[in-house]
């Protein structure tokens, strides 16, 4: 068991380090954008990538899920069921960015009442449709486990965008324009390069049944995909409308924050689904996949509780004058746990997708998504007036809830797992425990110094976990055996 645990951590760990990284210097910039643009353009920022997000969903069509996992478990017809799928993506991205360029000046009202994005939403075809091109080609990389050039292309087009920021933002002084340049200028070069490898994979040729293989599978993930983008965006669009474009921009830089859960979770996802789909052919895979939601949960909760206690000190530090994000954006700072529990939600629906994946019932997905992003929109509705930012990141929270939800009582049926129930409370409780302890005692503990005592009460984690005797034997002689000193 731990070497399968072994193998999906170092591939988590090598699929993340890009993104790690391109997040992380990405939200270095978030000081730049918070203090060189003003609040309400920062909020039509998020506007834009929502739309791009919610976009996103159509241009792929499931198209990437569905490839990897007939490249993965068809081995006799990887160069078929890769041409199919490629050149079918090319037509329809390039179908779809057109569309949206014709109908732009009518698309644009529905992103924003306060402001007109014609020009953005045009811009914001072409990201849609390179970042689509390359989907498929990331994804082959993925099946092939060839994670180092995965990584490394991840990089690149981040550094890319990175320096366009810089100079178009920044030097330049074009705001939302600059950044959106910059995403076209990184998805294009990546592109090229992707195709140029691609193309040496495949056989140019086009298959009407391996092209109906992907859609049947695929096609479901439109809906499904589509709702879990309306959860995770549509608190931005009800905000502008119902509390403003400045409450948004404080919002979305809240959002922002909350970037090392998103990270840690992206990490995982990008890991998983190979991991299980190599695993699934082994016999008895089911304890496996159960002790990874376990430690999920464990590594989240550590995560969680680090973010949550430090991130109040971390944007308050002044360096040269500037802080991490604009002091006009601290007001969004107290939503952050609510949005770090969210992600944590969408962790684990990330691994509860293991049962409809294995048996194909992926039609299921788009009734539990559609019922949480209901569940998500009544929730905004209800508490935006009266809690504003609070209660959005709240229905996020409680969407996902639902998410996990529906998507356990379906795996339980069709591909029951035994999760390990007693453990994973161990978890949430003993992050309740820290949590309430600290909120409880942060009064007694002074604005200048608190950070030593927030620090102590994440170092305390593992010792509340193994005094509550969360791990198990096996465990403990791991843990020995890799923390004794070497010569001892």
């Amino acid at each position: 068991m731990f070497q399968g645990l072994k193998r999906l951590t170092t591939h988590s760990a090598i699929y993340g380090l890009s993104d790690v990284l391109g997040r992380s210097m990405a939200y270095l910039l978030v000081p730049v954008y918070t203090h060189v643009m003003p609040v309400e353009e920062f909020g039509y920022y998020g506007l834009v990538y929502t739309f791009i997000a919610l976009a996103n969903v159509v241009f792929l069509y499931g198209m990437d899920s569905a490839f990897l996992r007939y490249y993965v478990l068809e081995e006799d017809r990887k160069r078929d069921t890769l041409s199919t799928g490629y050149l079918t993506m090319l037509l329809t991205s390039a179908g779809l960015a057109v569309i949206i360029v014709l109908f732009s000046a009518r698309i644009a009202p529905l992103i924003a009442v306060s402001a007109s994005l014609t020009s953005y939403v045009q811009l914001a075809a072409a990201v849609l449709a390179l970042d689509a091109l390359n989907a498929i080609p990331f994804a082959r990389l993925r099946g092939e486990g060839k994670a180092a050039t995965f990584a490394s292309l991840k990089l690149m087009k981040v550094m890319i965008e990175l320096g366009g920021n810089c100079y178009l933002v920044v030097v330049l002084d074009m705001g939302l324009q600059g950044i959106l340049i910059s995403n076209i200028a990184g998805s294009g070069i990546v592109f090229l390069i992707l195709a140029g490898i691609t193309l040496r994979h495949m056989s140019l040729s086009w298959s009407r049944g391996t092209m109906g293989r992907l859609l049947g599978f695929g096609l479901p993930y439109v809906p499904a995909g589509a709702c879990i983008i309306i959860i995770e965006t549509i608190d931005r669009l009800m905000l502008e409308r119902m509390a403003g474009t400045e409450t948004l921009g404080i919002y979305h830089a809240a959002r922002k924050l909350g970037v090392g859960m998103l990270i840690f979770v992206t990490m995982f996802r990008q890991a998983w689904q190979p991991f299980f789909l190599e695993t699934s052919r082994e016999e008895n895979p089911r304890p496996l996949f159960a002790r990874v939601l376990t430690y999920f949960l464990a590594i989240a909760g550590g995560v969680f509780l680090a973010l949550s206690f430090l991130i109040d000190d971390l944007v308050r530090i002044s360096i040269g004058g500037y802080t991490l994000i604009e002091a006009s954006y601290w007001e969004g700072i107290d939503v952050v746990p609510i949005l770090l529990a969210a992600y944590v939600l969408y962790g684990i629906y990330v691994n509860l997708t293991v049962g409809v994946y294995l048996e194909k019932k992926t039609i299921l997905l788009p009734f539990i998504t559609a019922a949480s992003a209901l569940v998500c929109i009544l929730t905004n509705l209800w508490l935006i007036p009266e809690f504003g930012m609070y209660g959005a990141a709240t229905a996020s929270a409680a969407a996902y809830a639902v998410m996990v939800a529906g998507l356990y009582l379906v795996g339980r049926r069709y591909y029951p797992i035994p999760y390990e129930y007693i453990r994973l409370l161990k978890v949430v409780f003993a992050c309740g425990v820290l949590f309430a302890v600290r909120e409880l005692t942060g009064i007694a503990w002074p604005g200048e110094i608190a950070w030593p005592g927030e620090i102590a009460l994440i170092a305390a984690y593992p010792a509340v976990l193994w005094a509550m005797r969360f791990f198990n034997a096996g465990e403990m002689a791991f843990a020995r055996r890799y923390l004794r000193p070497r010569g001892s």
